[in-house]
């Protein structure tokens, strides 16, 4: 059994899930280390425990603290490969809003971050037992284009930032299902959610509000029928 701790930063969550070992999936924005490093204390796991850093994708928001985050564990960090050169040179470069409104949050959020090299390379179907996680890694681009999720037993999922949950980063209706703000493939990001709703039919849990409750998805999110049967 998982147990999936949410670990509430400025601007994100990140998690701390437990199965034979813990694995800290994503790692907030510069400066977070120490607020992660004390949630972690809190949830009665050694820093020297942590057996993987694993990011959902190598934005500033989930990434920023991740260099950081392996010095104090050790761990080593796991990033799709289509997300090396943003984490390493610590910059997101341009964002594509789904809405013209939403560019105006690009001056705050867009801007450099500790870069570092990852130490293992994420793969659609990898299982992460070799961690001590009973979990399998799903591509689910759209939001950039080496997102991943993580599905757990039970069917359910962590999916960073392929949906965000309510409104103002979660304070509001955070259990509502939405598309994020910012997507480079908005098309491919639905056809991510329609993989995603076929194999975690259970609790996703969101690098922005949530959890949210899979079978609310279909009926507010444009998921694709085909993709969403399995094909």
């Amino acid at each position: 059994m998982q147990l999936i701790t949410p670990i509430r930063l400025s601007l994100s969550n990140a998690f701390l899930v437990r199965g034979e070992r813990p694995v800290l999936v994503d790692a907030g924005s510069p400066g977070e280390e120490r607020k992660i490093a004390r949630a972690v204390a809190a949830a009665g796991v050694e820093l020297s425990d942590i057996a993987l850093i694993l990011l959902t994708h190598a934005h500033r928001d989930h990434a920023g603290s991740a260099k950081a985050v392996r010095e104090l564990t050790g761990a080593p960090i796991a990033l799709h490969p289509a997300e090396d050169r943003m984490l390493e040179r610590g910059h997101m470069g341009k964002l594509t809003p789904v809405r013209p409104r939403h560019a105006l949050w690009e001056p705050f959020l867009n801007r450099p971050f500790p870069g570092c090299r990852p130490d293992i390379a994420l793969h659609d179907g990898q299982q992460l037992n070799e961690w001590g996680l009973d979990a399998t890694v799903v591509e689910t681009p759209g939001h950039s284009s080496g997102s991943v999720s993580v599905v757990l037993p039970f069917d359910d999922a962590l999916a960073g930032d392929l949906l965000i949950g309510g409104f103002l980063g979660g304070l509001v209706e955070p259990n509502r299902p939405r598309v994020p703000y910012f997507a480079e493939d908005l098309p491919q990001l639905y056809e991510s959610v329609a993989k995603l709703c076929g194999r975690a039919a259970g609790r996703w849990y969101l690098g922005h509000g949530g959890p949210i409750d899979s079978s609310q998805i279909a009926p507010r999110i444009r998921v694709p029928q085909v993709a969403a049967s399995g094909a």
